[in-house]
């Protein structure tokens, strides 16, 4: 089961939203890691594999921006304090 398959203990369905993305997204990463440690692979595998790899990255750099940081802090400042 994926992380989208199941619920968030987050408030904000935008956070939501952004994390179950992020889970999908680091599930390809390390799928196509896994990939890269395969023997024998063949040139163009290993080039098809590193462009999806450089692909996913920037996707990610780009995902976790300052206004994805500040939605996680939001959900942080709006945690019940516990007793």
């Amino acid at each position: 089961m994926q992380i989208s398959d199941r619920s968030l203990a987050i408030r904000s369905s935008t956070l939501s939203t952004l994390i179950a993305e992020l889970g999908t997204e680091c599930s390809k990463v390390q799928a196509l890691i896994n990939q890269l440690q395969l023997p024998s692979l063949t040139t163009n595998q290993q080039a098809e594999i590193l462009g999806e790899l450089l692909a996913a990255t920037v996707h990610l750099h780009t995902h976790c921006d300052a206004d994805f940081q500040s939605l996680i802090a939001q959900e942080m400042e709006n945690l019940p304090d516990e007793e």
